[in-house]
């Protein structure tokens, strides 16, 4: 064994326990495969980075923006009317022709395209036949990914493995080259379906009926009338005049403010510039005990005289001034997005720039730089910051110094816990202090001396002095907030605040939403959607209190309230796929024969060998530009670009294997098991292996690895590579699990499933398609 192939499965190795434990995203991973290969020389620089203009990255990439055009453009709609009107309303017959006609277009457009596009589809079908969508949607998502067997371009890991061939000397796999396994595969899987799954697919999602009108969807299970309850402003209230964003209701009390009852009115889904009055009644959503913690909090007693700013240091803990870099990371970046308190411990307690300046509310406040903040942290991470944390010019400040410079004398205040307060006994993180109009707790002071920057599990005590940063206004406010009346009325009901001009609207993340990863606080969501986030429906489990600072994660269904206009403006976000579309914004159906051309030629130049694959896909990617079915914006946005990434970087690894002998020594290693059961032992061992790696590996990255060796086990054999390398792209494509397969976790809130619900199905699946691909494969390409 040589020292580059001992390297080269050290990196084998590597790589699949960091795919395996998803501590790096895939394509960092893949990024570093791709220099790792080249800087220990186990393959020419241009080989390790040759992934990246390879012909089967160009044809994913087109093939994205291509599925984008057919789902712009409508095709998916028209679809879906065909098959209401051939089912007939049945549930069998949906079934069959859901996976079927699934099946059919993830031949030509990728896995997760067909599902983002029919997703609405079937959920629109469900309502119309009455069933729930958790009937349906298990169906449609195995169908996508059935289909993906039944053309050169329906999945990534078919286009991988014909690539292998070419690379290693062999005829690649045609256009239609799976179609004839492919076929069986899609058909045995509709008819296991139609055997299985009314009697296996659960019935999750309840229907109502809302007006005669049967409504299945992700709102019913929600259950906010648990959550709904009233405050009344009284007659005489500090927040007469104030603006619903003004009296910071929402983010204090930790509510959505739903309607408004006033001279016995409503107004439903009342705007950030709504002005309050004495008498008016809130219906809200959230959590009644925050209300009743926040009225606990008239135990705060103000203490007259100037705050002691000396609480803000101790020999531990100081304050100083810090300069934002010029080539900062920092720069751009919001308080909140840089969340210095949870990465060092370390507070922003004041912005100031030329002509602009920033005291309180600072978690939305972008830094610049050049911009001077005041931080309060331990003094051993202050005096280590420079350069590569964003900071330059770092000096200590004594905490009048700080005050005095940073102009907090009015924004400083200290506030005693009396002796009878609902506070005491309690963890400073358990009050929601920090909620409360802004307030940030500095220091806790006491007789035996004062603590700063106090720890969230800090026990308050009677008598306890809290230096509390905050605005006068919001104090005021907070008066006010603590004035408000709570009722539980049990009468509102979810129905009652829908009508044509407000309602609930039920989104998914679309597959490449610029929000995964990211807070609704963070991006502000109720500013830039103008709608309330009420809940957020994940691997089954409802969350619906402290949702601002929940990160969205792909799969996430949101429960969105707001007014109907805005609702029709989602439409056309890129970020969402609505499961109700509303009635304005459809797609441009107009254009749906034009794309289906576009794809037609684009495929025609291909099967007639007038093109190769990559050229003709590249070529329909551009016509659906330019024919308008799309914008350029629109198709960079429709590329996964993680994914191509990821699959460069697997080329590269590929080739390390190939080069290196890795791939033949593993080959050997196979054989030597298997050998004696002949190619078709050889062949199942291939498949075998191949399904359990895409349990826990991205498909691409598994026939990358996997085809190296199936081609060297072919050769030292003496037998036709091709069973085996169809093998592996068939057995890639993991057919039970959400964590794996993207597909199916796109369905599973708008369905309710949990985990069981794909095993039930998708374990016989796999059996029925890998027991078949073994079969079947030594006949259509005999060894």
């Amino acid at each position: 064994m040589t020292p580059d192939i001992l390297i080269a499965l050290a990196l084998l190795l590597g790589t699949v326990v960091v795919f395996a434990t998803g501590a790096l995203r895939i394509d960092l991973v893949a990024i570093l495969v791709m220099i790792a290969v080249a800087i220990l020389g186990l393959v020419p620089i241009e080989r390790a980075l040759g992934g990246l203009s390879n012909p089967a990255v160009v044809t994913i990439a087109g093939m994205f923006v291509i599925s984008a055009g057919l789902s712009r453009t409508g095709v998916a709609d028209l679809v879906g009317a065909r098959i209401l009107a051939l089912a007939d309303g049945r549930e069998l017959r949906l079934i069959v022709l859901i996976t079927l006609v699934s099946g059919v277009l993830s031949g030509f457009v990728n896995n997760i395209g067909v599902v983002a596009m029919m997703l609405p589809v079937v959920v629109e079908i469900a309502r119309k036949a009455e069933l729930p969508p958790s009937k349906l949607l298990i169906p449609m998502a195995l169908g996508a990914q059935l289909g993906g067997f039944t053309t050169l371009i329906g999945t990534s890991p078919n286009l991988l493995a014909a690539d292998a061939l070419r690379d290693a000397g062999f005829e690649p796999f045609g256009l239609f080259g799976y179609t004839p396994l492919g076929i069986v595969l899609l058909g045995a899987g509709a008819i296991l379906l139609a055997l299985l799954g009314p009697r296996l697919l659960p019935t999750r999602t309840p229907v109502t009926r809302t007006q005669g009108v049967a409504r299945p969807g992700i709102r019913e299970g929600v259950e906010l009338e648990e959550r709904l309850f009233t405050l009344t402003v009284p007659e005489e209230s500090l927040l007469e005049g104030k603006t619903l964003e003004e009296s910071l209701v929402g983010s204090a009390l930790g509510i959505h403010v739903l309607a408004i009852e006033r001279g016995g009115k409503r107004r439903l889904a009342p705007g950030a510039g709504t002005t309050l009055r004495g008498g008016d009644r809130l219906l809200v959503q959230g959590r009644p005990d925050f209300f009743l913690e926040l009225r606990g909090r008239r135990h705060l007693t103000p203490e007259h005289g100037p705050a002691p700013a000396r609480w803000l240091e101790s020999d531990d803990v100081g304050v100083a001034s810090a300069r934002v870099a010029g080539d900062s990371v920092l720069a751009g970046k919001t308080v909140s997005q840089i969340d210095l308190r949870a990465k060092a411990g370390l507070l922003i307690l004041s912005i100031r720039r030329t002509g602009f300046r920033r005291r309180t509310h600072l978690h939305d406040v972008p830094l610049e730089a050049g911009d001077e903040v005041l931080l309060q942290g331990s003094r051993a991470v202050i005096s280590a910051l420079g350069k590569p944390e964003g900071f330059e010019q770092v000096a200590f400040l004594s905490g009048e110094e700080a005050v005095r410079t940073f102009d907090l004398e009015d924004r400083l205040w200290s506030l005693r816990i009396t002796d009878d307060s609902l506070l005491a006994g309690r963890k400073l993180g358990d009050t929601r202090l920090g909620d409360a109009v802004g307030m940030v707790v500095l220091a806790v002071g006491r007789d035996e001396g004062a603590i700063p920057l106090p720890a969230a599990d800090t026990e308050l005590r009677p008598g306890d002095h809290l230096l509390v940063k905050t605005r006068p206004d919001d104090l005021v406010v907070l008066r006010g907030l603590q004035r408000l009346t709570f009722e539980l009325d049990p009468v509102i009901h979810p129905e009652d605040l829908e009508s044509d001009e407000a309602g609930f609207v039920e989104v998914v993340l679309a597959p490449r939403s610029a929000l995964i990863g990211k807070s609704i606080r963070e991006v502000n969501f109720r500013r830039r959607f103008e709608m309330h986030v009420t809940a957020i429906v994940r691997e089954g489990e409802v969350l619906r209190a402290n949702l601002r600072d929940e990160r969205l994660r792909f799969g996430d269904a949101l429960l969105l309230y707001g007014p109907r206009k805005k609702e029709r403006s989602l439409a056309g976000e890129p970020d969402f796929i609505l499961l109700r579309e509303p009635a304005a914004a459809p797609p441009e159906i107009r254009l749906a024969p034009r794309s289906l051309v576009i794809l037609a030629l684009a495929l025609g130049g291909v099967l007639t060998g007038l093109v190769p694959v990559a050229v003709g896909v590249l070529s329909g990617a551009l016509l659906m530009v330019l024919t308008r079915c799309l914008t350029p914006e629109e198709a960079y946005r429709a590329v996964d670009w993680p994914t191509l990434v990821l699959v460069a970087g697997m080329l590269a690894l590929g080739a390390a294997l190939g080069d290196t002998g890795t791939a033949a020594l593993l080959g050997e290693g196979v054989l030597g098991v298997t050998a004696s059961f002949g190619p078709t032992g050889v062949l199942a061992a291939l498949v075998l292996v191949t399904a359990v790696g895409a349990q826990i590996l991205p498909a691409p990255a598994v026939v990358v690895l996997m085809a190296p060796i199936a081609i060297t086990g072919a050769a030292q054999l003496g037998v036709s590579p091709h069973p085996f390398v169809m093998g592996i792209a068939i057995a890639s494509t993991s057919l039970a699990s959400p964590v794996s397969q993207p597909a199916h976790a796109l369905v599973m809130a708008p369905a309710g499933y949990r985990m069981a619900d794909y095993l039930r199905l998708g374990v016989p699946m796999t059996v029925l398609v890998l027991a078949l691909t073994i079969l079947l494969l030594p006949f259509i390409f005999p060894f």
